[in-house]
């Protein structure tokens, strides 16, 4: 972080992107960092391939995360806490043969109830529907609503339903892209309470695979 002296028409000391701010002989200078010399270790590598990993994963569906990792995780929530959650347990492999474990990943987070018995059906090549009981448990609210998510991992593939039907009513949908049918897509369901002040941990359904 860098520090401005003298106001906004001063001089500055420490970084400020890629120039380092410093006086020198009562002059304020600035000059760019150093580039690197030394070789990346191969832990840097990995943890490197896993962000990307991640990352990319992460931002197809990055409205859905926003509201799905709110405040969780980490003290700001939304993609840094998704990102750090999911790079720290839902990475496998070995290097640079990562990938991620459907079951692991998270996609919505915190501590509003889920449901019971979730299942998904196909009522036709695009039309995915999500059925669950719609009881309501203990912290819950019959009208906080679902989030649904449809993904292919490899395809770089996603579709979502950001806000959707109310807890009561037991079922959602979310039509398929044309780039989805046919592969291999997990199926993960959440939910953001009616106030919007929290969420639930996403509960992963399953693949709908080479239907």
């Amino acid at each position: 972080m860098a520090i401005i002296k003298n106001g906004i028409l001063g001089g500055f000391s420490g970084k400020a992107g890629t120039v380092v701010g410093y006086t020198m002989n009562g002059k304020n200078c600035m000059r760019g960092l150093p580039e690197r010399v030394a070789k990346y270790t191969e832990g840097e590598i990995k943890n490197t391939n896993k962000f990307k990993l991640v990352q990319d994963t992460l931002s197809m569906i990055l409205p859905f995360i926003k509201n799905g990792f709110k405040n969780y995780y980490t003290p700001t929530g939304g993609m840094r806490g998704a990102l750090s959650y999911n790079r720290k347990f839902a990475v496998a492999g070995e290097g640079p043969d990562f990938y991620i474990e459907p079951e692991k990943f998270m996609v919505t987070g915190g501590d509003l109830p889920g449901v019971e018995d979730a299942q998904f059906i196909l009522e036709s090549p695009k039309l995915l529907r999500v059925h669950w009981d719609a009881a309501t448990p203990a912290g819950a609210n019959a009208y906080d609503q679902a989030m649904l998510l449809a993904i292919d991992f490899k395809g770089q593939q996603a579709v979502y339903v950001n806000i959707g039907a109310f807890r009561s009513a037991g079922t959602e949908v979310v039509t398929l892209r044309d780039k989805l049918v046919g592969q291999s897509v997990h199926v993960y369901l959440g939910f953001v309470a009616k106030d919007r002040s929290r969420q639930s941990s996403s509960q992963y359904l399953g693949v709908l695979d080479q239907w």
